[in-house]
């Protein structure tokens, strides 16, 4: 095995075990918990000397599916030699508010133009717990830390589920 994916267990709770067993192995790369909505708490290690990871996702399922989206997915691919992935640019049809330390991955609905340029929409319903925007979504924005206001007609930084930007460009 190459790759262990667990799924909860990962934050501070009196259940939640994965960190102290991790922290049993021999690591040379550990992190968990950055500022990632929706995706805190993450937890990666690397075993030393060795070619095998551990990801602990958190239970969330949103949260979830977003480390899977953002960490295992670039992972995979990285290690299989795939070239990196690029965002696909877009028109930012809704103005959006955030907490300007985090970065976080907004689900979002795609569509064109009349004239062909890409627009997204941010749909209501981003809390991590909230799974009918997923299932409404098609693509995730990109909203980087650093900044809190996203103002209709910005720029924004996109992917689709699947990692398939690259087909596109």
């Amino acid at each position: 095995t190459d790759i262990v994916i667990t799924s909860g267990g990962v934050s501070k709770g009196k259940f939640d075990f994965i960190p102290l067993i991790i922290k049993k192995f021999k690591l040379s790369h550990f992190f968990k918990d950055i500022a990632l909505r929706p995706g805190k708490p993450i937890l990666f290690a690397k075993i030393r000397n060795k070619q095998k990871v551990i990801f602990g996702l958190p239970g969330n399922p949103m949260s979830s599916a977003a480390c899977f989206r953002f960490f295992i997915i670039p992972y995979i691919a990285n290690i299989l030699g795939q070239i990196r992935e690029r965002p696909i640019r877009c028109i930012l049809r809704n103005s959006f508010t955030k907490k300007k330390e985090f970065t976080r991955f907004v689900k979002s609905k795609l569509s064109t133009t009349k004239n062909g340029k890409l627009e997204v929409e941010i749909l209501e319903g981003q809390e991590s717990f909230r799974i009918k925007s997923f299932v409404n979504s098609n693509i995730w924005v990109l909203l980087p830390s650093g900044k809190s206001k996203f103002k209709r007609g910005d720029i924004v930084d996109c992917f689709l589920p699947h990692n398939i930007n690259k087909s596109l460009i």
